[in-house]
């Protein structure tokens, strides 16, 4: 009985702990923006040495990526935007520029 006993219990650890670890693998992978922030700082590096036309547009991996000037006035304030539609995750990145 005792036995018995011992193995329902490790059964239960060794599950408890296996859906504790893919849950955390799960969360990891989805607050991976590693990638995709690599790529707006080669965006940035691109619109800076001036081999970059403004609005771009690109998708990247279910990414939407985007670049315009920020707000009506065109203040010298480019917004560098990665949008992923199915995780509601944003990205931005800001940086002023001479017109």
């Amino acid at each position: 009985m005792e036995t018995l006993v011992a193995t329902v219990l490790i059964v239960i650890i060794f599950m408890m702990s296996s859906m504790l670890l893919n849950s955390m693998f799960a969360m990891s992978m989805k607050q991976h923006t590693t990638v995709i922030g690599t790529r707006l700082h080669q965006l940035q590096y691109e619109f800076q040495h001036g081999t970059l036309t403004i609005p771009y547009y690109e998708s990247m991996e279910g990414w939407e990526i985007s670049i315009a000037p920020e707000g009506l006035n065109n203040a010298g304030v480019l917004l560098f935007r990665a949008e992923h539609p199915t995780r509601e995750q944003t990205l931005e990145n800001r940086i002023r520029y001479a017109h």
